[in-house]
């Protein structure tokens, strides 16, 4: 079968219908033709009773995706942090950190601050590895949250096409 569009492209329909290239049809639950493969709905045609429900699932799917990528991005920003205090309290304890006071007979100050600094010369790996974990929590957190508000959408949709369905015998 060819494409009429296309000439003599091999070509056959897709699960929904539309046509696409041989190599492009799969038998995967979603459509991979070039029509709908970037769509959000993944191939499900949200103005039917079942793609909608087709697109409710893809996003419920995407959704437990999304969940997972936060949790282990939320256990990857707990160890950075641990790991960040750990070297922290290791190196505010240890016999090079300069301890606040008076020193030597000359009596040369050490303040509070030129302490804090040698200790953050000492952690700033760990500091910098930290901000990098806190940085793929919020951006796991940005995802899951656009996700949520794509599947109330779909999930809006899906009512009023259910609702437009009801008593028309289809």
């Amino acid at each position: 079968m060819t494409d009429p569009r296309h000439g003599t492209v091999p070509a056959d329909k897709c699960a929904c219908g539309h046509w696409a290239r041989r190599d492009e049809v799969t038998d995967c639950r979603y459509c991979d033709c070039t029509t709908h493969r970037a769509s959000p709905y993944q191939g499900h045609d949200p103005q039917t009773p079942p793609g909608a429900e087709g697109a409710l699932q893809t996003f419920s799917d995407q959704l437990d995706e999304a969940v997972t990528m936060l949790r282990e991005a939320r256990d990857a920003e707990l160890a950075a942090q641990e790991a960040r205090d750990t070297v922290k309290y290791e190196a505010t304890l240890s016999e090079e950190c300069p301890q606040p006071g008076v020193r030597g007979e000359d009596g040369a100050r050490v303040t509070v601050a030129y302490r804090d600094a040698g200790v953050a010369r000492e952690i700033a790996r760990e500091e910098s590895a930290y901000r990098a974990a806190v940085v793929v929590r919020q951006a796991a957190k940005d995802h899951l949250d656009k996700l949520n508000s794509q599947k109330s959408i779909a999930q809006t949709i899906a009512n009023s096409v259910a609702g437009g369905y009801l008593g028309t015998g289809r």
